[in-house]
C-alpha cells in the first residue's frame, strides 16, 4: 500500500525545479524520513562541492522500482533515515569542482547517482554524469541511465552477446525489458524471445523489435522457449535445471544462448551460490548462460518450471 501512494505522489519522470531559485540558497528535496510511509517535500541546505564533483540543476528524476524498495527498507543498500531517494536524473550543470574537466556550466546532462536524485539539486562525482544531445529532451533522458545501463551491462559487458544469437527477455514490457529488446535487436544484431505476462504485452515487445514472444501466463515458459529454440527433446527437465546450468555448464549443449538477468527471489539450490547472488554487483546484473537458455530467477519455483 505504500508503493501505491508513493507512487502516487510521484510520476515516472519528476519535475523538481521553481523558476528562479539559485545554487546558493536552500533548495527542495523528497525526504523518507520513515519507511513504508509517504515521502515529504522539505527544503535543505546546499553542501560545498568538492574538487571533482558537480551541482545539477535537476530537472527530471526516473522513478525505479529500487526506488519503492529503498522507501520500504527492502533494497540491499539501506541509507541512514533520512535519506532522498532517486537513482537517476537529468537536468543541467550549476556549478563544477576545480578538477572537473567532462562537463562545464550550462551542459545539459544525465547522472546515475546513489540515491539523493529527488531534489532540486543534486552534487555528483563527474564520473556518474554524461552529456546528452540537444535534440534529446530532458524528460526523456532521465529514464534512460537505470535501464539502458543495466541493458548494456547485461547484454555487452557480462554476457559478451554476439550477433545472431538468441536473448530470452523476461518481463518484457518492463522499461529494463524494452532497454534490453532496443540493445540487443539495434545495437548487437542479436534475436529476440520476449516474455510477458498478457498478450497486449507480448504485443509492445513486439512492436519494440523483439522476434518473438512468449505469454507466459498461459502455460509453461520452459516449455515454450524450447519449443521455439527447437530444443524439446533435451533434457532440461526441471526449474532448477535451468538455474544450476546458468552457473555450473562450461560447455555451451545449445546452438544459442540466452541471457539470465536479475535478482533470486525464491531458495537458492546450492549453498555456494548464495554469497554471490547476495552480491550487490552480480545480483542487480547478469550471469551468462551458456548450456540452457535461462530466465529471470522469479520465473521459478523449486517445484518445477513454470
Amino acid at each position: 500500500m505504500a508503493a501505491v501512494v508513493w507512487a502516487r505522489c510521484f510520476s515516472r519522470a519528476w519535475l523538481r525545479r521553481r523558476a528562479g531559485l539559485g545554487c546558493g540558497r536552500h533548495y527542495r528535496a523528497a525526504l523518507c524520513a520513515e519507511l513504508k510511509q509517504p515521502l515529504a517535500i522539505e527544503e535543505v541546505a546546499p553542501r560545498p562541492v568538492q574538487p571533482h564533483e558537480v551541482r545539477v540543476d535537476v530537472h527530471f528524476c526516473g522513478v525505479n522500482f529500487a526506488d519503492i524498495l529503498a522507501c520500504c527498507g527492502q533494497y540491499q543498500e539501506k541509507p541512514h533515515l533520512p535519506f532522498t531517494p532517486g537513482f537517476e536524473f537529468s537536468g543541467t550543470v550549476l556549478e563544477t569542482g576545480r578538477d572537473v574537466s567532462t562537463v562545464k556550466e550550462g551542459d545539459r546532462v544525465i547522472g546515475v547517482s546513489t540515491f539523493n536524485g529527488m531534489a532540486e539539486e543534486c552534487v555528483i562525482d563527474q564520473k556518474r554524469l554524461w552529456q546528452i544531445p540537444e535534440s534529446v529532451p530532458l524528460r526523456e533522458a532521465a529514464t534512460l541511465p537505470i535501464s539502458y545501463g543495466t541493458a548494456i551491462l547485461a547484454l555487452e559487458h557480462r554476457a559478451c552477446t554476439q550477433p545472431g544469437e538468441t536473448v530470452l527477455v523476461t518481463a518484457a514490457a518492463g522499461a529494463t525489458g524494452l532497454a534490453v529488446i532496443d540493445v540487443a535487436t539495434n545495437v548487437l544484431q542479436a534475436k529476440v524471445i520476449a516474455a510477458a505476462g498478457s498478450d497486449e504485452k507480448c504485443k509492445l515487445a513486439m512492436q519494440r523489435g523483439a522476434q518473438s514472444s512468449v505469454n507466459y501466463s498461459q502455460g509453461s515458459l520452459k516449455e515454450a522457449v524450447e519449443k521455439l529454440l527447437g530444443m524439446g527433446g533435451q533434457d532440461c527437465s526441471g526449474g532448477f535445471c535451468w538455474r544450476h546450468h546458468c552457473f555450473c555448464a562450461c560447455q555451451p549443449s545449445a546452438p544459442e544462448e540466452c541471457v539470465c538477468h536479475g535478482g533470486v527471489l525464491g531458495p537458492i539450490p546450492r549453498p555456494e551460490l548464495s554469497p554471490l547472488l547476495r552480491d550487490p554487483f552480480l545480483g542487480c546484473s547478469v550471469l551468462p548462460a551458456t548450456a540452457h537458455p535461462a530466465t529471470h530467477w522469479s520465473s521459478f519455483q523449486a517445484g518445477g518450471g513454470q
